[in-house]
C-alpha cells in the first residue's frame, strides 16, 4: 500500500498541494486525473523524489522515502516523468539494461539479459532493439522508456502522462500491459492521465484532484460521472456505461 500523510508543497509563495492524506491499495492500476494546475504532477514528483518532501510522509509498503536507502528504494519504486532526456549514443536494448542496474550494478547477468529480452518481446520492441535512440520517433522513444521502467521490476511503478506521443494502438496496448502487470504480478501502478476514457477503461481506482486537493477516490463508475466532470473541468459531457465502466462523450 502507498500511504501519503499530510502532504503539502509550496513553489515560492504559492501553495500547490494542500495537506493531502491518502492510502492507495496495492496490486491496482490507480489513475490520477484532474484539470491543468490541479497538482497531479507535483504530487507525482514528490512521491517519486523528483522534488523534496517539504512536509508530511510518503511510504511505499514498509519503505519511507526519506529514510529508505537509495538502492533499496530503487528496487521498490520505478518512475517515469514527463521530461526524460537520455544522453549518449545508446541502442534500445542497452537502455533497457539500464533498468536492471539496481540489480547488476554494472555487471549484467544471464538473468538480467533474460529479463530484458522478455520485456522486448512483451512490449513489441524486437524490430527496434538494435536501433539507436536518436533514430526513433517520439512515440517509439516513449515506448522504450516505459519498457526500461518495467525492466526495473519493482512492486511500485509511477508514470506521469505515459501516453504522450502514443497512437491509439500503442496507448491501448500499454494500458493493457500495465493492467496485466498489476493483476498477475501484483504490481501497483500509479499513473497520471489526461485521457479520462483511458482511466475509465483500465484503472481499478481513480483519484480526482482540483486546486491541490484530492476531491474523490473510488472505482471509475463511482468517480467518473457527469457531475464530477462538470466540477473538475467545467464542461458538460454525457457519461455512458459500457461493460460496467463509464465512457465520456463530449456534449455538442
Amino acid at each position: 500500500m502507498i500511504k501519503l500523510n499530510n502532504i503539502s508543497h509550496h513553489i515560492g509563495k504559492q501553495q500547490i498541494l494542500h495537506d493531502i492524506t491518502l492510502s492507495l491499495p496495492s496490486a491496482q492500476v490507480i489513475a490520477l486525473i484532474g484539470p491543468n494546475g490541479a497538482g497531479k504532477s507535483t504530487l507525482f514528483s514528490v512521491m517519486a523524489r523528483l522534488q523534496p518532501l517539504q512536509s508530511g510522509q510518503v511510504s511505499f509498503g514498509e519503505h519511507d522515502i526519506v529514510s529508505c536507502h537509495a538502492r533499496t528504494l530503487s528496487k521498490t519504486v520505478a518512475m517515469l516523468g514527463q521530461d526524460n532526456q537520455v544522453q549518449g549514443r545508446l541502442r534500445v536494448h542497452e537502455l533497457l539494461m539500464f533498468g536492471r542496474y539496481p540489480y547488476h550494478q554494472g555487471q549484467p547477468t544471464a538473468d538480467d539479459q533474460q529479463k530484458v529480452q522478455e520485456i522486448i518481446e512483451r512490449f513489441e520492441l524486437a524490430p527496434l532493439a538494435e536501433r539507436f535512440l536518436s533514430t526513433l520517433s517520439g512515440g517509439q522513444r516513449q515506448r522504450v522508456l516505459i519498457a526500461m521502467i518495467v525492466c526495473q521490476d519493482t512492486p511500485y511503478l509511477l508514470l506521469d502522462e505515459p501516453l504522450n506521443n502514443l497512437d491509439m494502438y500503442h496507448a491501448g496496448r500499454l494500458m493493457r500491459e500495465l493492467r496485466e502487470l498489476s493483476h498477475t504480478q501484483q504490481k501497483t501502478v500509479v499513473i497520471v492521465l489526461h485521457d479520462i476514457n483511458q482511466a475509465a477503461q483500465f484503472a481499478d481506482t481513480v483519484v480526482t484532484m482540483k486546486e491541490g486537493q484530492v476531491t474523490a477516490v473510488g472505482q471509475p463508475a463511482e468517480v467518473i460521472t457527469q457531475e464530477t466532470m462538470k466540477d473538475l473541468y467545467n464542461v458538460d459531457v454525457t457519461v455512458l456505461s459500457h461493460q460496467g465502466r463509464p465512457v465520456i462523450i463530449d456534449t455538442v
